[in-house]
């Protein structure tokens, strides 16, 4: 997957393109805010030309009426308000309403963004997650409200430095328009250093995002709770900080670099814009003597100075940081523009019972980044109401046959069907209603016991409430349908079909020595939670078929926690409640692939054998090798 032309190699073209994105956004989330934020910035970048116009006057009104006492004030109150205003504007009024704004902003751009990001992410293809460089892009894209209202903030910052420049050249202007064009010409250096810096860092940061991923995951292995054993066992915790501070010190290396010619590069610009300033004050200073000048411009002119120098660097620093969040919201705009999992987005249904069955024809895969396919030109027919045992060495494509029935992997080449329907043309939701799965490395869903058990009715309830109750409804309701779908206090999922499926999983008896029952929250992430075995979390996800009524039943070695005996006693159980449902099977144990009508034999992503126990063992192939070294141990 190729990065897109928004990378650390960001052009302005692509900065206006992603300040128009984030413009859409904030539009759509947060209009009123954003028009009162630019308002508030219009003010800031006024009110230093107003305190210098206030000053000018004020002094020289100040002089005109030395001695006439109290006589004299009221020629003064009109520029004491004034410059009582621009003081005002500049600081209390506009600070004390602009950071509520923002925050209002970020929360909202946050909330939009962030769940369409996650959506997004859950849709994109399976083998995108094979890829390193996903996971950058899932850490560049992070935190995208954040980068929308800093984006947003920094653009009208240096709008407001803009129009401070201008003013304070304006008043310049009235004395000597060489002078006022001088000033603005010296910004332009400084603004040239500040977008060519935040280039250099932002170049420096992407090139970061693995490192940075790597002293993260090393700290990660010193404070998780599911690392602690081995790496106490094997005394790790020394060579892991020293791992650790390693990456940091080669991190903070780099960035100091960065930092040092970046801070180098920036000194021609300022030394010229320093040495304009003392030149227009010597300038000043002379027109002075000859009355050329009144005090009050000179005073007003000099404080301008600073002003004027307020406001290139916020035009610098503004740019700056504008470059650097567009390049961030840059790689917003990337994940989301990642084309969704096409593997099975059509429209038509899963048959609701099968009579063909499904079939890989001609089915080839290869992972990306790899060379060697995993499959080649498979061919393989599970039949409604047979039970198919797939065994094989590990690495020989058993899993990805798995991924590829589950519609979570596309073919490279070749058709599944089910019934002769394109599993391309089936809709993801009535494919994952017919087609289930217990595998492996299952996740650890830390609900209640009941709500663990009940998690895949939940996810099909909440399809089913949003499709009955309309576009209208559910966007209406925001989160109320999926809550509605709840499986224990809806009833969509009775305590019953729980109970039944968790007893048919075997996980019904601990459940229910639970201090709670089924009510019990289980692991340890929460207050009051109790951690069940590996074998007991092993069960919870065994029992969670139960609950639907596939068409194919997929055991991706499930039962690897648990003794040979239980590993029986589990898929008897499956083979039995399963009738007249296919039945894949995947075990290293062949002594669970004997409960099987037919035995496929997998090695290096193709079929080599096929048949009954009996057969393979009178053929003395690879299966009945595989099986002499396995009842050797039993010996």
């Amino acid at each position: 997957m190729n990065e897109l032309s928004f990378g650390r190699t960001n052009s302005w073209k692509e900065i206006v393109v992603s300040i128009r994105w984030a413009a859409g956004v904030i539009t759509r989330v947060a209009p009123w805010q954003a028009v009162l934020l630019t308002g508030l910035a219009i003010l800031e970048g006024v009110a230093p030309v107003l305190s210098i116009y206030a000053t000018q006057h004020l002094i020289d009104s100040v002089i005109a009426v030395a001695g006439q006492g109290r006589d004299g004030f009221p020629k003064l109150l009109p520029w004491l308000l004034l410059f009582a205003v621009s003081l005002a504007l500049g600081h209390e009024v506009v600070w004390k309403f602009r950071d509520p704004l923002l925050t209002r902003v970020r929360l909202k751009a946050q909330l939009d963004l962030e769940k369409k990001r996650l959506v997004h992410a859950s849709e994109l293809p399976l083998t995108f997650y094979e890829e390193s460089a996903s996971y950058d892009r899932m850490t560049r894209s992070a935190d995208p409200g954040r980068k929308i209202s800093e984006l947003l903030h920094y653009l009208l910052f240096m709008g407001k430095g803009a129009i401070s420049v201008v003013g304070v050249a304006a008043l310049f202007w009235n004395v000597s328009p060489w002078l006022a064009a001088v000033l603005v010409a010296v910004v332009v250096p400084r603004a040239i250093h500040g977008a060519k810096s935040s280039r250099q860092w932002m170049s420096f940061t992407y090139d970061q995002t693995e490192e940075i991923r790597r002293s993260s995951y090393v700290s990660g292995l010193l404070t998780g709770r599911a690392q602690q054993k081995e790496v106490r066992v094997f005394d790790l915790p020394g060579l892991l900080s020293r791992r650790w501070e390693t990456l940091r010190r080669e991190q903070r290396k780099g960035a100091l670099e960065v930092k040092r010619r970046m801070e180098i590069g920036g000194i021609p610009s300022a030394a010229l814009y320093w040495a304009t300033e003392i030149a227009v004050v010597v300038m000043l200073a002379l027109w002075l003597a000859p009355h050329r000048i009144t005090p009050g411009i000179f005073m007003s002119l000099f404080q301008a100075l600073g002003k004027m120098s307020a406001g290139a660097g916020s035009i610098n620093f503004g740019i700056s940081v504008l470059h650097r969040n567009s390049i961030g919201i840059g790689y917003v705009r990337e994940l989301l523009q990642i084309p969704a999992d096409s593997a099975s987005r059509g429209s038509k249904f899963f048959p609701d019972r099968l009579v063909q069955g499904i079939r890989l024809n001609g089915v080839s895969f290869t992972y990306p980044g790899r060379e060697r396919p995993v499959l080649q030109k498979l061919d393989l027919h599970l039949r409604p109401g047979e039970r198919v045992a797939l065994v094989g060495e590990n690495g020989a494509g058993k899993s990805t046959i798995v991924r590829l029935l589950l519609g979570l992997y596309r073919p490279d080449e070749g058709t599944i069907t089910a019934d002769g329907v394109d599993y391309a043309d089936i809709a993801p939701e009535s494919l994952h209603k017919h087609v289930s799965a217990v595998f492996q490395d299952y996740y650890k869903f830390t609900f209640t016991a009941a709500q663990s058990v009940a998690l895949c009715e939940t996810a099909t309830a909440a399809h089913h409430a949003i499709a009955e109750a309309g576009p209208e409804r559910a966007a209406s309701s925001g989160h109320r349908s999926e809550d509605e779908a709840e499986p224990i206090r809806s009833g969509i999922a009775s305590i019953e079909r729980v109970r039944s499926a968790a007893a048919r999983g075997g996980a019904h008896p601990f459940i229910a020595e639970l201090p709670l029952g089924y009510d019990t929250p289980i692991g340890r992430l929460f207050e009051g939670s109790r951690e069940l075995s590996e074998g007991q979390w092993q069960r919870i996800a065994i029992s969670r078929p139960f609950l639907r009524d596939p068409q194919l039943l997929v055991l991706d070695e499930p039962t690897a926690a648990l003794d040979a005996k239980a590993e029986a006693d589990i898929y008897e159980q499956f083979v039995s409640a399963a009738e007249d449902r296919a039945v894949l099977l995947i075990s290293h144990r062949l002594g669970s692939a004997r409960l099987a009508d037919r035995i496929v034999v997998l090695q290096d992503g193709k079929i080599v054998e096929d048949g009954n126990h009996e057969q393979l063992l009178a053929a003395g192939g690879v299966y009945a090798q595989m099986w002499e070294v396995q009842a050797g141990w039993y010996r």
